[in-house]
């Protein structure tokens, strides 16, 4: 997978994040990401996060 690809699966799902989150700030998007643990410690996508990514 190209980088170009994996940061355009991360856009999507912090986009989804961004969706279910009141505050609208990005830090909130993040850290509902990191709940769901659809991002690790280091902000990456888990295998989760790519599962949502591909819907």
């Amino acid at each position: 997978m190209t980088i170009h690809q994996e940061f355009l699966k991360f856009e999507a799902v912090l986009a989804h994040c961004e969706t279910r989150v009141s505050d609208r700030s990005l830090s909130a998007a993040m850290d509902y990401g990191r709940e769901m643990q659809f991002f690790d410690s280091t902000n990456r996508l888990s295998q989760s996060g790519h599962l949502v990514a591909e819907l």
